[in-house]
């Protein structure tokens, strides 16, 4: 019955062995981010295999437009666990609380906006990005729909945020598995019997819905001191200023980079077939990747968080290094296996094409010395978000970004999609460079969010 008992309790980062805790934290992460990769190509499988390709078409030209204003949620989350996770190491359970109903109730009324302005707005917004006419209809009554569900979207990310600020990343993965069978199960039921893109779109609100509802009862069960009873239950102004001032800078990171990734796109386009598909599938490897790097980088932020919070800097440093260490072995680990068996995994997705297995390998053949720098950017960038000092996080998304369209501009036409794989290597050391700079600066102690409420 003890050991029940404790299973329940949060996961204090603030003591204990540095290695084992981070090592463990970060593989729930990874799993459940790379769910969420899978999750969106769900829907893509199901519309082109047992739709139609206009179906396929449909979601794919939605999805962009859908995740911009994802983004925005996704940049909330983060910066909301980033003062949890202090408050919590600091120990301070009113704040907590205080936090909690402040930006439910925000995020109450910014989901409202968000799904009823989004579905009102889904047809301009397709004709603004020059949607085919023939898949003009199907689109905007996915996009609606799919607009009408983002409050379930807001409860699931703000309720994952709210306990893995607390050490708990278990529970939001185990979230995402039942999301994800829900969602392909009802996918396959919904489009069987004619339900065509709004079985799907209803089939992912049903999804994130259950998954939201499920983690709401985790928390009642496992945090309730993280719960307000109705007295507590209040707006705090100064509170929402200091969310918004953490998130903002993390919002225009995640937006910027979606919008970089965009335009590059627009010169890709411009080299053929070839080119497209080649990149392609690089692109989708290429995020696989590095998705162990962005996994141990958010459990960095969430470990920098408690420690800085409970004034345990040492030992925030020791992890750091670890983490940053542990990354970059198992970058250069996966890059030494696409130097030799990288064409044969472009081959999985491409198949036969090898114009287009050429071409794809010829990014990575330049990126894949590359990718070890990243562990610098997401570890060292999670530990400065992790402190709050989270400006630095648009700053080196803005600069990396920048860095990528000059390149590419300057290069495009001589060298082609070499000059996609030059610029994004140089954008990772201009990212990397200002992260380092600021974290061996020492100017982030003064962003720490408890010193600022004490003070």
């Amino acid at each position: 019955m003890q050991k029940r008992e404790n299973r329940s309790q949060p996961m204090m980062l603030t003591s204990g062995n540095i290695k084992k805790q981070l090592m463990l934290f970060s593989i729930p992460i990874f799993l459940g981010t790379l769910l969420q990769q899978l999750y969106n190509v769900i829907d893509a499988v199901v519309a082109g295999r047992l739709v139609s390709e206009d179906a396929l078409s449909a979601i794919g030209v939605s999805v962009p437009i859908y995740l911009l204003f994802v983004s925005v949620i996704l940049g909330l989350a983060i910066g909301i666990t980033i003062l949890l996770a202090q408050f919590f190491g600091a120990k301070q359970f009113e704040q907590i609380k205080s936090l909690i109903s402040t930006m439910s109730i925000f995020l109450i009324v910014l989901g409202l906006a968000m799904a009823f302005g989004g579905a009102i707005l889904a047809k301009p917004l397709l004709q603004i990005t020059q949607t085919p006419a023939e898949l003009l209809d199907p689109a905007a009554t996915y996009l609606r729909m799919v607009f009408l569900g983002i409050p379930f979207s807001i409860l699931y990310n703000l309720l994952g945020a709210i306990m893995r600020s607390f050490g708990e990343t278990k529970m939001p993965l185990y979230a995402l598995i039942v999301s994800s069978i829900i969602n392909l199960v009802l996918n396959i039921i919904f489009v069987i019997n004619g339900g065509g893109v709004i079985g799907i779109a209803v089939s992912t609100i049903i999804a994130q819905a259950i998954s939201g509802v499920y983690l709401l009862v985790q928390l009642r069960k496992k945090f309730p001191m993280a719960i307000p009873t109705k007295t507590e239950f209040a707006f705090n102004r100064e509170l929402l200023k200091l969310s918004l001032k953490i998130c903002i800078p993390i919002i225009i990171q995640q937006l910027a980079v979606f919008l970089g990734m965009l335009i590059v796109q627009g010169f890709i386009n411009q080299l053929g077939n070839a080119s497209i598909g080649g990149m392609t599938a690089a692109s989708r490897i290429e995020a696989f990747i590095l998705l162990p790097v962005q996994a141990l980088g958010n459990a960095l932020s969430i470990f920098a968080g408690q420690n800085i919070g409970a004034n345990e800097k040492d030992r925030m440093k020791q992890g750091t290094r670890f983490g940053i260490t542990l990354s970059i072995a198992i970058t250069a680990l996966l890059s030494i296996i696409l130097l030799f068996w990288g064409k044969g995994i472009l081959g999985l997705i491409i198949g036969n094409n090898e114009e287009m297995i050429i071409k794809g390998y010829s990014y990575f053949h330049i990126c894949l010395w590359f990718y070890p720098i990243n562990a610098l950017i997401y570890g060292l960038g999670g530990v400065l978000s992790g402190v709050g000092d989270t400006v630095i996080a648009g700053i080196h998304s803005l600069a990396s970004i920048l860095v990528k369209l000059l390149v590419t501009v300057l290069l495009i036409g001589k060298l082609g999609l070499l000059s996609i794989a030059i610029a994004s290597c140089l954008g990772w050391c201009a990212a990397s460079a200002i992260v380092v700079m600021r974290y061996r600066g020492n100017k982030w102690q003064s962003k720490v969010v408890v010193k600022t409420i004490q003070n």
